[in-house]
C-alpha cells in the first residue's frame, strides 16, 4: 500500500510554540500598556488596595493607602482596617489606664496617634494624610486627614473621623480638621508658601510607647530666597486630651530674612462639612462676632459647638469644644476669629457674626527678623476641651508646659 502523500506544513507541536509565542508577545505589549498607562504608587502601608483615576497621561492609578481629597478619583477601593482593627481588639483587650497607639510612616511622614480611653472612648490625630486646597500631598507633622475607610467617600459622618477626631463611645466628633499653616515674608504676606510647597527633609519616631509618643518632621522653605530650616516636634502623652506641637524656625541662608508664621483652622467642630453651631471661645466667656483676642490678657482661644443666637436659634449641635494654647514665651502677635482664613488679622471684618460655612481661627507669629543662623521656636497645644455641666461652657484642660510623664 503507497504511503499517503506528504504535504508541507508545520506539525502540531510546532503550532502549539507557535502560539505559546504569539501568547507571550501579546502578554508583553499588554504589560508595557499597562505599565505605561498605569501608575502604581505602592508604599508599602497595607491599608488596603486602591483603583483611582489616573492623572495627567496616566489613566489609572493604584495605590495601597489613599489620603483625604483622593475619594473623588476613587473607582474601586478594598479597605484592610476592619480585618486590622478585629486584630488589635483581639489581641489587644481594652485596658482600665489611658494609653497610646502610633501608626506611622517615617519615609513617608504621615501617620495617626491615637489615645485610648477607658470604655472604649477614644482621640485620633492624623497628621501627613491629605491633599491641600491645590490638589499637593502634605507630608509631616500637619494635622489632617484620616484612614482609608473614612475618606472613601464623601460621606460626613464617615468624615467626622478626620483630623482630630474623639470618639465618645456612640459616635465619632469632629474637634480639628486639616491645619492651615503658612510661612511667608513680611515684606509679601499675601505670598503664602504653603508645607506642600516645602521641601520635604524627613521625619522620625523619636519615642514610642503606651504612655508616650514623640515624633519629628524637618522641611525647608525659601523665604525671599533665603532656606529656611523648619523643624516639628508633637509630644503626645497618655490621658491627655491634647498634643504639644514645636515649631523650630531657623535661618540657615546667608542674609537676613523677615518671617511671618500662620497657625489656623475652619475646624468644622461637632459635625464634618458643617460651622453651623461654632462659635468662638476664651476665659472671658463665648465670642459670637469676629474678633481679635488680646493676646496680653489670654493664653488660649478656640470654638464651641453650641449654636450662634446672632445667626440661628438652633440649639441642637454637639457641644464639642476645642483649643489652641500659646506657651512659653513666644506669644503671637495676633489671634483672632473670623468667617475665613485671611491673610492676616486685618481682613476679619471685626464684629461681623460668626456666620459663614468656614468660621475660622487664626493665630500669625511676626513678623520675626532673622539673621543667618538665627531661630525662633513657636509651642503650643492643640486639642479638645470638655464641658462643664454646670455652666454649660468650656472647659480647658491644664497643660504644664512639660508633662510629668517621662
Amino acid at each position: 500500500m503507497p504511503y499517503p502523500p506528504v504535504v508541507p506544513g508545520r506539525s502540531p507541536s510546532s503550532r502549539r510554540f507557535g502560539l505559546r509565542r504569539v501568547a507571550l508577545v501579546l502578554l508583553g505589549v499588554l504589560l508595557a500598556a499597562t505599565l505605561v498607562c498605569v501608575r502604581f504608587n505602592l508604599k508599602w502601608h497595607f491599608a488596603g488596595l486602591f483603583l483611582l483615576e489616573g492623572k495627567g497621561w496616566r489613566l489609572l492609578e493604584v495605590k495601597d493607602d489613599l489620603h483625604l481629597g483622593e475619594g473623588s478619583r476613587l473607582l474601586a477601593g478594598l479597605d484592610f482596617g476592619p480585618i486590622r482593627r478585629k486584630v488589635y481588639e483581639k489581641y489587644s483587650p481594652e485596658k482600665l489606664i489611658p494609653s497610646l497607639e502610633l501608626e506611622w510612616d517615617a519615609s513617608d511622614g504621615g501617620g495617626y496617634v491615637t489615645s485610648r480611653f477607658p470604655g472604649g472612648r477614644k482621640l485620633m490625630t492624623s497628621f501627613g494624610r491629605f491633599l491641600d486646597d491645590g490638589g499637593e500631598e502634605t507630608k509631616g507633622l500637619f494635622v489632617g486627614g484620616g484612614l482609608p475607610g473614612s475618606v472613601m467617600e464623601d460621606n460626613t459622618v464617615k468624615l467626622s473621623e478626620t483630623g482630630m477626631a474623639f470618639f465618645n463611645g456612640r459616635r465619632w466628633v469632629h474637634i480639628w480638621c486639616s491645619s492651615n499653616e503658612a510661612i511667608c515674608s513680611s515684606h509679601d504676606v499675601k505670598k503664602l508658601i504653603y508645607p506642600s510647597d516645602w521641601r520635604f527633609l524627613g521625619s522620625e519616631v523619636i519615642q514610642n510607647g503606651p504612655r508616650r509618643v514623640v515624633l519629628s518632621s524637618s522641611h525647608e522653605a525659601l523665604v525671599d530666597g533665603e532656606p529656611i530650616l523648619i523643624e516639628r516636634f508633637a509630644y503626645f502623652h497618655s490621658g491627655e486630651t491634647f498634643f504639644r506641637l514645636g515649631i523650630k524656625i531657623t535661618n540657615t541662608g546667608t542674609r537676613g530674612v523677615s518671617v511671618v508664621y500662620l497657625y489656623g483652622d475652619e475646624p468644622w467642630l461637632g459635625d464634618y462639612g458643617s460651622s453651623a453651631g461654632n462659635v468662638g471661645w476664651t476665659r472671658d466667656g463665648l465670642v459670637l462676632r469676629a474678633s481679635l483676642v488680646d493676646t496680653r490678657r489670654h493664653r488660649f482661644a478656640g470654638m464651641f459647638d453650641c449654636g450662634n443666637p446672632l445667626v440661628s436659634p438652633r440649639r441642637d449641635f454637639t457641644l464639642a469644644a476645642n483649643f489652641i494654647e500659646w506657651l512659653g514665651t513666644n506669644t503671637p502677635e495676633d489671634v483672632y476669629f473670623g468667617n475665613g482664613a485671611g491673610y492676616d488679622a486685618t481682613e476679619i471684618a471685626e464684629g461681623t457674626p460668626l456666620a459663614s460655612a468656614t468660621r475660622f481661627i487664626g493665630l500669625q507669629w511676626g513678623p520675626r527678623k532673622l539673621e543667618p543662623g538665627a531661630e525662633t521656636v513657636i509651642f503650643i497645644a492643640v486639642g479638645m476641651a470638655s464641658v462643664d455641666p454646670g455652666t454649660g461652657l468650656p472647659v480647658k484642660p491644664d497643660v504644664p508646659l512639660y508633662s510629668s510623664i517621662d
